[in-house]
């Protein structure tokens, strides 16, 4: 099996991520083929693990996928290293500290709004007050014995299994033993937790819930403000027929995540409220404590959130660990025979399954995981870079449409097309221009921040990423109802950036690239994305039956493009050899 660490969790890792990205665009689903024909086969026909009458690839189950896991031989007390887990909508990410395994809840809809709507992603006064997604809670499992300590440790396993998005470690110490098991149910967002402690004392184990706000530290290397109360708002903390809760306000309505005990083995179990942010329930009895526990945090509400919490739990416990387990692994199994991979290179194999992995766990909610960290935070409601930023979260979809997950990226599309209004109004109100204009920094309601205006190109790529998913999919009506519209108004923009000139061609107006100052004029990307829009949007109108007044202009546009600028290199810099070209 793999020892492959995870340190895939934060930072801004744009040439990994783009790499990995073509990596996986240019080669998902492939398959070797025999160079023989089978006994009875007709000749010529090609042998391969696909089953074209059924759809599936008949493969190894779940060793394909298993030997990719990732292997701890020591405990993740990095949270950069944890143990990731996720259903799309909920993320927990869980690592160890001395006596205590600790989760980090986030769920994808949890959002405080600003005030205001458009901003300024590097306005001082805005810093900490703009839009951002809070966490849920932290569960803490406490064992009481610094058992994680590797001074007190003798043998250590833990396993993030990719096939069926489970985790599991057990550490063995002077203290005693402790094993432990976890997975959020891929149907109903519920963390289900198995549990196993045998020391060489009674000890109460504890598990709480707490949750404790905090800045987000969006521009944390360079911009921090000083307002430490900020987020520690609106919590409040309870317990109810042995559940421990909580309950969070916020802009987008009031959530409550909470635990329960689903089998307890004869243990005595007390609730406490400790203070208005934190609950917990002890467990008390034999040496030897086996407890199965359940866990849920609902969606923002404008009612009380706790009877839906209550019912989520309620509906685990007469459902059973076991039960709800293999319903489970059976989706995860339909999720990772869409398609098949090898790339005949043991590490970018790891790469491609990892990154796949995180895609599922993290891509299927209201809203799409963000590129940094995607639904797992470490660090109370700290988010780096906070925002939606386009040249970064466009690279996670890539290589999903190939990999047969067109499902992954509905989130994130019906993100982009309710911000379609927004868009037109700003296109209009700043660059006095028709169609639809996207900055590159955006925020969940889809208002734009302000500062990146010269940089024009979003929209467009953000139109062929809708483009793509047709052409995969095939959907007449996504077409109609969301691809074509976003398409025809982000071409309406494009052309606005193109000027007729005297040499009867059309040039980009002056902008930017990415994510830089200097205003060129025929701007790479401006005369490359305005091509390839306008081309595929003549083509989804045509396919779609649909016609515009536009259509003459855009293809007049297009049989006089202006070509890409060129500048002729000293023979001096390239020279070449046996393999190529050496600059």
């Amino acid at each position: 099996m793999k020892n492959f660490p995870c340190r895939c969790l934060s930072g801004r890792s744009r040439l990994v991520t783009g790499l990995l990205s073509l990596l996986l665009w240019i080669s998902t689903a492939a398959t070797k083929t025999a160079k023989s024909t089978p006994t009875g086969s007709p000749a010529g026909t090609i042998q391969t693990a696909f089953n074209t009458k059924t759809a599936i690839w008949e493969v190894t189950w779940p060793g394909r996928i298993s030997q990719y896991d990732l292997v701890y031989y020591s405990p993740p007390v990095d949270p950069l290293q944890g143990i990731a887990l996720g259903n799309g909508q909920i993320g927990v990410l869980f690592w160890c500290e001395e006596s205590r395994l600790i989760a980090s809840v986030t769920r994808s809809d949890l959002w405080d709004d600003a005030a205001t709507g458009r901003f300024h992603n590097w306005s001082a006064a805005e810093e900490d007050l703009s839009s951002t997604l809070r966490h849920a809670c932290r569960i803490i499992f406490d064992f009481k014995y610094p058992l994680f300590n590797t001074l007190y440790l003798s043998d250590f396993a833990g396993r993030l299994s990719l096939a069926d998005g489970s985790m599991n470690l057990t550490a063995a110490s002077a203290f005693g033993t402790v094993h432990f098991e976890a997975f959020i149910d891929q149907a109903t967002g519920v963390l289900l937790c198995r549990m196993d402690s045998d020391f060489n004392e009674d000890t109460p184990m504890e598990v709480a819930v707490e949750r404790f706000g905090s800045r987000t530290f969006s521009h944390w290397y360079s911009q921090i403000t000083d307002q430490r109360s900020l987020g520690l708002q609106a919590t409040e903390a309870g317990v109810s027929d042995e559940m421990v809760f909580i309950t969070q306000g916020l802009t987008s309505g009031r959530f409550a995540a909470g635990a329960a005990l689903l089998q307890q083995n004869n243990l005595h179990v007390q609730c406490t409220r400790e203070h208005s942010r934190r609950s917990s329930l002890s467990l008390t009895g034999p040496g030897r404590k086996q407890a199965e526990l359940a866990f849920f945090v609902t969606q923002p509400l404008p009612r009380d959130p706790l009877p839906v919490l209550r019912q989520s739990l309620n509906q685990a416990k007469a459902s059973g660990f076991d039960q709800l387990f293999q319903g489970h692994c059976q989706i995860w199994k339909k999720m990772w025979l869409r398609s098949f991979m090898d790339y005949g290179d043991d590490y970018l194999n790891s790469l491609w399954h990892l990154t796949m992995y995180y895609a599922i766990a993290s891509q299927g909610g209201s809203y799409p995981g963000r590129f940094t960290n995607g639904l797992w935070g470490w660090n109370r409601d700290v988010q780096p870079w906070n925002f939606y930023f386009h040249w970064n979260q466009q690279q996670l979809y890539w290589p999903l449409n190939a990999a047969g997950h067109h499902d992954l990226l509905t989130p994130y599309l019906n993100y982009r097309f309710h911000s379609l209004p927004l868009a037109k109004q700003d296109c209009r109100q700043f660059l006095h221009a028709d169609g639809a204009f996207i900055s590159d920094v955006t925020e969940r309601r889809g208002y734009n921040s302000l500062g990146e205006l010269v940089n024009h190109t979003p929209v467009a790529e953000i139109a062929l990423d809708f483009w793509r998913q047709y052409q995969f999919t095939q959907d007449a009506r996504f077409l109609t109802d969301q691809a074509l519209p976003f398409m025809i108004e982000a071409a309406r923009f494009c052309t606005s950036l193109l000027v007729k000139e005297s040499d009867g061609l059309y040039h980009s107006r002056e902008g930017t690239g990415y994510e830089g100052w200097i205003k060129m004029k025929d701007s790479l990307t401006e005369l490359v994305y305005c091509r390839a829009l306008l081309q595929a949007t003549l083509t989804a109108l045509q396919t779609a039956k649909v016609h515009l007044a536009e259509i003459q202009q855009w293809q007049e546009i297009l049989a006089h493009m202006a070509p890409l600028p060129i500048v002729q290199a000293d023979n001096r810099l390239i020279s070449q050899q046996a393999d190529g070209f050496l600059l």
